[in-house]
């Protein structure tokens, strides 16, 4: 157990462990169901796709570590099932995890069972509690994957990241693993249905938030420098991904230079 310091003048408790109550040998089944989609995703990937992956040397043997990249299209997570060595969990957005038809209930079964987790995007107080299952993973010396932008780039550039992602690392004193991506946005070209065309995947060297903003952020009981440090330890996580990718920065959240100016978001 760890306590979160609270930037709404409260603590959050967080304990190790399941968080949806599932018995062990659940558990056990979706290890298994994952390593197979796994043994299939690479080489079915490197038939259909040919993709391209670099920097795989820098990713760590063992956990804890957060995967932060860059969001252009919905290639991103297939590619890190098949070919980041380790288990990776994602928080997806919960609309996926509907279950009003069947359709839905399978498609969120199959997320479960390749370790995605519904995430609130709407930001706040609602956002922070929905990451509990990705603290659970980080704590046990897991792995997840995330992508600070929120939504994907509606135009290639890299946008303002949320500090989801610097509370993670910050809370769990677990290193950032930056990444970036190239084509995986689902295109038409030459094909007559949308495909990914040589997707690619880039892995930097992990690294960890300075301990001023950990202390900041976990010590310090002052609600203005914890979110100061949210935001500077974001912004270091933002600039690693931009050293990879060269995109053009963004000082706004994508959400909001999709539907307008005056469209609003809250920081998670």
């Amino acid at each position: 157990m760890y306590r979160e310091p609270g930037v709404r003048g409260r603590e959050r408790v967080v304990y190790s462990g399941s968080h949806d109550g599932r018995r062990p040998e659940e558990e056990g089944i979706e290890r298994l169901f994952y390593e197979v989609m796994k043994f299939l995703a690479r080489p079915l990937t490197y038939i259909l796709f040919w993709p391209v992956i670099t920097g795989r040397r820098n990713i760590p043997a063992k956990g804890p570590g957060i995967f932060a990249g860059n969001h252009l299209g919905v290639g991103e997570p297939l590619l890190l099932l098949a070919f980041a060595p380790p288990q990776v969990t994602f928080p997806a957005k919960r609309e996926l995890f509907r279950t009003d038809t069947l359709l839905r209930r399978l498609g969120a079964w199959f997320l479960r069972m390749i370790h995605q987790v519904p995430l609130d995007r709407t930001g706040g107080a609602a956002s922070i509690d929905s990451l509990g299952s990705v603290y659970d993973v980080l704590e046990s010396g897991g792995f997840v994957g995330i992508f600070p932008e929120g939504h994907r780039s509606p135009d290639g550039r890299l946008y303002k990241g949320h500090t989801g992602v610097a509370r993670l690392a910050l809370t769990t004193n677990s290193p950032v693993i930056p990444f970036g991506c190239f084509r995986t946005r689902f295109v038409w070209k030459f094909l007559p249905f949308p495909w990914l065309f040589r997707p690619e995947l880039r892995f930097g060297k992990p690294f960890y938030l300075p301990e001023e903003l950990r202390v900041a952020f976990m010590e310090s009981g002052d609600r203005q420098a914890a979110i100061q440090a949210l935001r500077d330890g974001t912004e270091l996580v933002m600039k690693a991904i931009q050293e990879i990718t060269g995109q053009e920065m963004v000082g706004e959240y994508s959400l909001i230079h999709k539907k307008g100016p005056g469209a609003e978001t809250h920081d998670a």
